[in-house]
């Protein structure tokens, strides 16, 4: 039976197609992007019709999968899902299909059968405490609008804070930029009237990946991982927080500097990975 691994997140998601004892395929290549999808306020038909699309042309293999392991943002409670699953049956009609967190799907990824913390930094922020078998997510999530300390969404947004209240230098800004920028109706109009406002806000990030020689953005970055591990330093023990792995874009992209962070607080970060995909085969192997 065919065994297609799904991690999905808001904006895109990744795939492994287990068959046999053929080595497994892993989509999307190198400068392409599959869809992503969260139940929350995900467009499942866009989704499920860009899925069809990818899949048909180049891994038709993967449309005959007989089970679907599925970790997915926004998959937190029951409802959520069962909505995730929704969307995925208008690609696999009859297969089995398991849907858990994100962050359980980084979690196994992460660690397979060890023990330690679990960081998740994307688009949004989430954490726990994995005991080889089960995530314990203590601290609640509460979204780009309370929450998601040191995500892109967050660092996105304090980025335009910076720019538009003048508390940038000046050098910083035009560098970032450009030298009329950010347009404020541009910037407004993309946030707002956007599907999806934190992938927006979240874009922004990604523009200081080239600058992180400058102060101003290396301290921009470091404070809101700050604010990030003092928000979950309290849901967790102190022997808990000895050794930390993290995942996503922003864990992976300045992964020096969150390293850094969680020293200064007492925490090892021993790895930080682009995606957890590459070890949840290896825990899917593992488990048969």
């Amino acid at each position: 039976m065919a065994l297609l691994i799904a991690e999905i997140g808001g904006s895109s998601s990744r795939w492994a197609l287990l068959d046999g004892d053929a080595p497994e395929a892993l989509v999307p290549a190198p400068g392409e992007q599959l869809p992503g999808f969260n139940p929350l306020n995900g467009d499942s038909e866009a989704f499920a019709a860009g899925l069809n699309t990818y899949f048909g042309e180049r891994l038709p293999a993967a449309l005959r999968a007989d089970r679907l392991a599925v970790y997915g943002a926004g998959c937190g409670s029951p409802d959520r899902a069962a909505r995730m699953e929704s969307a995925l049956r208008q690609v696999w009609p009859s297969a089995v299909i398991d849907v858990r967190t994100d962050l359980l799907g980084a979690a196994r990824g992460l660690w397979l059968q060890d023990q330690g913390l679990t960081l998740v930094l994307g688009t949004g922020s989430s954490v726990g405490w994995y005991d080889g078998e089960r995530v314990h997510q203590m601290m609640p999530s509460l979204g780009y609008v309370l929450g998601d300390e040191g995500s892109g969404a967050d660092i996105g947004r304090t980025l335009l804070q910076d720019a538009f209240y003048r508390r940038m230098p000046e050098e910083a800004r035009e560098a970032i930029f450009g030298a009329e920028g950010p347009i404020l109706q541009e910037v407004l109009a993309h946030v707002y009237r956007s599907p999806f406002p934190s992938r927006a806000l979240a874009s922004y990030a990604g523009r200081l990946a080239g600058f992180t020689a400058m102060d101003y953005v290396r301290e921009l970055i470091t404070a809101r991982f700050h604010s990030f591990i003092e928000a979950f330093k309290p849901f967790h023990t102190p022997e808990q927080r000895q050794r930390v792995r993290a995942t996503g874009s922003i864990a992976w992209g300045y992964r020096e500097l969150l390293a850094a962070c969680l020293l200064e607080h007492g925490m090892d970060l021993l790895a930080a990975e682009r995606d957890p995909l590459k070890g949840l085969v290896r825990w899917h192997r593992q488990k048969g």
